[in-house]
């Protein structure tokens, strides 16, 4: 009987939370395609950061130089690739005129690469709004005017947009998931939306920002040590008073941001700890809601299947009922995240491995840190001394 006083209210506490989380996702604001003409007013740089991007540095340029805007210009940054991709920005440079592809000098020590990187870009921008796209991105044609419409609408100083993910290996298609939603159902987008409060956060595959503000704060100088730049320009920019909005881009803008799970493993860790400001209380309530959503249920299941006797088998039913609704709610969600991302629907019945995985990430990011060891992304390796 206290096995069945612990787990109902545990099964209404979690319908709750799965339901209102599920619902927070979808209030997302998205924007939408203009494909009507924009008085344009304003010039834009656009700075894209390439390390060892031979894969994507074609399908991303590519988008960006045909975008319809006319008052625009691309700035590459090679970061010291070993592969491919400076022979392939050449190549692209010789074909559009307004491309310039800059040879990123060496690191600074006091500098994290891809921050140094836009910090170059920056220096030879030109236009009145400063737009940092990731390489593994690809734009809409009217990706440009359809961004600087709505950032003129809200009247805001900096936007950030979720871009459409695609999923297309096995590991894609059950880690990826779960990682963005969980991270989109934390974010209290209300409030970092309000220029009341300080709430802030910023999606590093694109930022577009007004050159003054981001000149009077000091741009990636100021955060020049940090791992997760997105989200430290994005609390930097709001801590100075000025606008910040998110939103979603899924029509706009498409990114593949890891393509295996070693690629997965080493980006997440990279990231996660360091994106909950290194706070235990914050990793341990995640874990435990992972934990408590995506495998206790399974194993209430189990255990209530094939523990019934004379004594509690009313007991035992209850708790198979209950818990599975709670996995029945898993599949429903999974199923949902899967019409989401565009992926077949029979990846809903894979999410306990999602879960357990994205634990394990998390506990090897946060151990990254804490022990020194320090996090890697492509061949560089950062030990973090800092929080954002």
């Amino acid at each position: 009987m206290i096995e069945l006083l612990l787990v109902t209210p545990f099964t209404i506490f979690f319908t709750w939370f799965l339901i209102t989380n599920t619902n927070r996702i979808k209030k997302i604001e998205e924007v939408e395609i203009l494909d009507t003409p924009l008085n344009e007013t304003h010039s834009i740089s656009i700075i894209v950061p390439m390390r060892n991007e031979e894969k994507n540095v074609e399908r991303c340029i590519t988008s960006l130089m045909n975008q319809n805007y006319l008052s625009y210009e691309v700035i590459a940054v090679d970061d010291m690739s070993k592969d491919n991709t400076p022979t392939i920005l050449e190549g692209l440079s010789n074909k559009y005129p307004n491309l310039r592809v800059v040879r990123g000098s060496p690191t600074p020590q006091a500098w994290v690469g891809k921050t140094y990187a836009l910090w170059q870009g920056v220096r030879l921008a030109k236009g009145d709004w400063l737009l940092f796209i990731d390489a593994d991105t690809y734009s809409n044609p009217n990706t440009i005017k359809s961004a600087l419409s709505y950032a003129g609408k809200y009247n805001v100083d900096m936007l950030s947009l979720f871009p459409f993910q695609e999923l297309y290996t096995f590991w894609e298609r059950v880690i990826q998931p779960i990682i963005f939603a969980s991270i989109a159902s934390a974010l209290p987008h209300d409030k970092i939306n309000n220029p009341n409060l300080k709430e802030a956060f910023a999606i590093g595959q694109f930022i577009l920002i007004r050159r003054e503000v981001y000149d009077a704060v000091g741009g990636h100088e100021s955060i020049r040590d940090r791992i997760v730049e997105d989200v430290a320009l994005a609390k930097l920019v709001k801590g100075k008073g000025y606008s910040l909005r998110i939103a979603g881009g899924r029509s706009l803008i498409k990114t593949r941001m890891y393509t295996s799970l070693h690629e997965i493993w080493e980006g997440w860790t990279k990231n996660l700890f360091l994106g909950i400001e290194k706070n235990w209380r914050r990793l341990i309530w995640s874990i435990f809601i992972l934990f408590s959503l995506g495998l206790l249920p399974i194993f209430l299941f189990v255990k209530s299947a094939f523990g019934f006797s004379l004594s509690n088998g009313l007991v035992n039913t209850i708790i198979l009922i209950e818990s599975s609704w709670l996995i029945f709610l898993n599949v429903y969600v999974a199923w949902e995240s899967a019409k989401t991302y565009r992926i077949p629907a029979y990846y809903a019945i894979s999410f306990p491995i999602s879960p357990a995985f994205f634990i394990l990430i998390m506990l090897f990011s946060a151990f990254k840190v804490i022990s020194g060891k320090g996090v890697t992304w492509k061949g560089r390796r950062y030990v973090v001394k800092t929080i954002i």
